[in-house]
């Protein structure tokens, strides 16, 4: 019962980062593509390219947000 708690807790934080990311992104794609600019060179080259491009980044961060929605809704059981 308390490893499916956890495993419930850690979802549900993946998905509440999923939705804020996703937000921040959206509101502002090439200050948020830049604050992760860091690490190997693939994931510097992704954070350059949207923040090149915020039409696209915009697309890509309301598409992390919507996945956190879903990850989120599919993990919440209705209450009556």
């Amino acid at each position: 019962m308390t490893n499916n708690l956890l495993v419930r807790r850690l979802v549900q934080l993946g998905a509440l980062f999923l939705i804020g990311d996703g937000v921040m992104g959206l509101l502002k794609p090439r200050w948020h593509s830049l604050l992760w600019h860091f690490g190997p060179e693939l994931m510097r080259a992704a954070t350059e390219e949207l923040a090149e491009h915020p039409k696209t980044a915009r697309s890509v961060y309301l598409a992390e947000a919507a996945l956190g929605i879903a990850v989120a809704s599919l993990q919440t059981p209705e209450i009556e």
